[in-house]
């Protein structure tokens, strides 16, 4: 079960703080392609993103101080990195996809 973070200021600045760290080392796993950590991580960050997302709809965000803006830019742009690694992994699945169907078909055309 994930985390839930106190419907007070004081829990929505942990939130934030939270998530930081966790874009970080979500991303370093996703660079050293540990896709099952990945994946652990990538569901914990969605959770919490997912629970702040609503928060900030909420209303929250006004609260928010500069510190915590800052914070929450720098999860974004994480975000936007470990986005751009899955779909890294994606173009690479499809290539090595692509080259096991020419394999399969070399085979069956040539098989003795």
């Amino acid at each position: 079960m994930e985390q839930q973070f106190a419907m007070t200021e004081g829990g929505l600045a942990e939130l934030i703080n939270s998530l930081e760290p966790l874009a970080q080392q979500t991303l370093e796993v996703a660079r050293n392609h540990e896709r099952r950590r990945f994946v652990e991580l990538y569901r914990r960050q969605e959770a919490y993103t997912q629970q702040l997302l609503k928060r900030l709809e909420a209303g929250e965000r006004q609260s928010l101080n500069a510190e915590q803006r800052d914070t929450l830019r720098r999860v974004l742009a994480l975000r936007g990195q470990i986005q751009q690694q899955m779909a890294g992994w994606a173009e690479q699945l499809k290539h090595e996809l692509q080259a096991l169907r020419q394999s399969s078909k070399l085979n069956r055309q040539y098989k003795l």
